[in-house]
């Protein structure tokens, strides 16, 4: 009996941890043979699943040693006596019908009468100690044909560095046979011997390694040819069944793509840090709860805070306290994978002073493409800012100038409308009429002044508003009430044409001479009529018109054969356009048009 201070629960854990873990075959039958417990182990030795085995009877589930082992399970039973080591043979029919041989204990388990209740089984696989020597014998053989069949260098070594076997692998790339290796000592052999650096660094670990310490790194060993390759080495020591190292294992797997890969990478990374360092803009980098994780020399110059001052502080340092809520709404958007265009804000140098800076912020992102952070480039924009506005305030200047220029231009083609009107009213009808053109001249003029001292743009007039006015000017200047001529402007007219103040001056000095002309020459004496005006897109080009419903011109009207003022500048001011000038006439009036290139001040 054994003596213990255990409760029944815990001697439960003790059996079930023995069942589970000792390399034995554990059964617990009742006296009708019927299986009520079996390990892992046991199953695996009969080669049955577990619910195949649970609940059946000896004879049901290996009917092929129940014979066997059922008059000694009834000894066992009836005597409650155990029986050890008891050798059982049989045909297994799951193991092709081979003999196996296992090595049997039946214990009683008594109930409180001494009579047994129950039957634990301890079995032993003893067909394994008939294969062992066999086993052992051709194990090395066995060893020796896998490792020459693998892709990897390996190989065994003595405890002072001397190489028993290479495989075939790295012999082969070698070029070199097992003679020229196998009893040398290993940092001697063809492999390592091109530099006396890596042969140190392989004894040296050969000297780690009897002493239990494993090896790893990475080393070029030389191959046919003398090229070199690259390869994951790892030494590692090989011991016995009582812990001592009695060998070393030497192996290594080719990593020359890998290693390329990473040099590749590490110029990579040398080049951009090259550029960043380089760089005349500030490059800052930060993890996403915005804590720094990299600041160029640029970020230094800009804000006066070294890298080992930075590094892992909060970014917020160089942030003014009223821009706080800023960065976290720029980082609610980097997480988001948002890349922010450059934007102008403003910062904090170490001094104490704000500084202009225009920022551009972009998502880092891991290998998974994951968020990880943010790269910030910021860059100086003090100077910038300070030349714009320097340049507003030259802007404002200039514009008020011209504001100036143009009402005082318009003032003074005012007065010299005004004198000649004085001079009109003392002349004769003729010499009036005269005048009253020449006022109508100057009136256009001083329109377009007025109007682009009126415009937010002082190099260009709105076409449509021009002639608007105009006719507004012209009619009393011309009274056209008084003779029943009524001027309008066409409905359909394009509102939005602009044109270049140089473009201006002469378009409108051609529409105030074809009005005129139209006023003057398009009705007989005491009949009524109306002229229209327009201005219209027509494809890429800008067509102007003044359309009279009048007698028309007469039958073969030439320009260049007139002899009025009016008629000899409208051709020279539709040169000075680059236009081209054209009129149709008939019974039913005359429309006569200049079309102009949409150029030069055009929109």
């Amino acid at each position: 009996m054994t003596s213990h201070l255990l409760s029944d629960d815990q001697v439960q854990q003790v059996f079930e941890l023995l069942a589970e873990h000792v390399p034995l075959g554990i059964v617990v039958l009742d006296c009708d043979f019927r299986l009520l417990f079996i390990n892992q182990r046991h199953a695996e030795l009969n080669r049955l699943p577990l619910d195949a085995q649970l609940g059946k009877t000896l004879r049901e589930y290996l009917p092929h040693v129940a014979d066997a082992i059922e008059p000694k399970l009834q000894f066992v039973a009836e005597y409650a006596c155990p029986l050890i080591h008891q050798r059982i043979k049989g045909r297994h029919p799951r193991f092709d019908g081979v003999l196996v041989h296992r090595l049997a204990s039946y214990y009683p388990l008594l109930d409180e009468q001494g009579k047994t209740r129950l039957i634990l089984g301890v079995i032993q696989d003893a067909s394994v100690d008939d294969f062992e020597a066999t086993l052992r014998q051709e194990s090395e053989e066995r060893l020796l044909r896998v490792l020459d069949n693998l892709f990897a260098f390996v190989g065994v070594l003595e405890l002072d560095g001397t190489l028993l076997h290479a495989n075939r692998a790295p012999l082969e790339a070698a070029g070199i046979q097992p003679a020229d290796v196998e009893g040398k000592k290993f940092w001697d052999c063809y492999w390592w011997s091109y530099s006396a650096e890596v042969q140190e660094q392989l004894r040296q670990a050969v000297a780690r390694c009897t002493k239990g310490e494993v090896s790893r790194y990475d080393v070029a060993v030389r191959m046919r040819d003398g090229m070199l390759m690259w390869i994951e080495f790892m030494l590692a020591p090989l011991r016995d069944e009582y812990g001592r190292i009695t060998h070393l294992i030497p192996s290594g797997i080719d990593i020359s793509k890998r290693h390329e890969s990473e040099q590749a990478l590490h110029r990579s990374e040398e080049h951009l840090r090259s550029v960043i360092e380089s760089s005349d803009d500030a490059i800052i980098t930060k993890s996403l709860d915005g804590r720094v994780t990299s600041w160029n020399p640029a970020a230094e110059r800009l804000l006066g805070y070294t890298a080992e001052d930075m590094l892992g502080k909060p970014i917020t340092t160089i942030f003014p306290s009223e821009l706080l809520a800023e960065e976290n709404a720029l980082m609610r958007r980097i997480s988001q994978g948002e890349r922010i265009p450059g934007f102008e804000t403003r910062r904090i140098h170490r001094s104490g002073h704000v500084l202009d800076v225009s920022v551009t912020i972009s998502p880092l992102r891991d290998s998974l493409g994951q968020v990880v952070g943010a790269c910030k480039l910021a860059r100086d924009v003090s100077y910038q800012k300070q030349q714009m506005h320097m340049l507003e305030q030259a802007l404002e200047e200039k514009t008020t100038l011209l504001h100036e220029v143009h009402h005082r231009v318009k003032n003074n083609l005012q007065i010299v409308s005004s004198l000649l009107n004085l001079q009109a009213r003392k002349a004769s009808p003729e010499v009036a009429a005269v005048l009253a053109e020449s006022q109508g001249r100057i009136k256009a003029m001083a329109l377009i002044h007025q109007l682009l001292y009126e415009s937010h743009h002082m190099s260009e007039v709105n076409l449509n508003d021009f002639l608007k006015n105009l006719i507004a000017l012209s009619a009393p200047l011309y009274a056209t009430e008084k003779k029943g001529i009524r001027l309008q402007l066409n409905p359909d007219n394009d509102t939005g044409i602009s044109l270049h103040v140089q473009q201006m001056i002469p378009c409108g000095l051609v529409m105030n001479e074809l009005i005129l002309n139209a006023i003057k020459h398009a009705f007989p004496a005491g009949s009524s009529g109306l002229i229209t005006v327009s201005a219209l897109r027509s494809g890429s080009r800008i067509v102007i018109s003044v359309q009279d419903d009048g007698k028309g011109l007469p039958d073969g009207f030439n320009w260049q054969a007139q002899q009025g003022l009016g008629s000899q500048l409208i051709p020279m001011f539709v040169r000075q356009l680059h236009g081209q000038l054209s009129h149709e006439s008939s019974a039913a009036g005359t429309l006569v048009s200049v079309m102009l290139a949409q150029e030069g001040g055009l929109s």
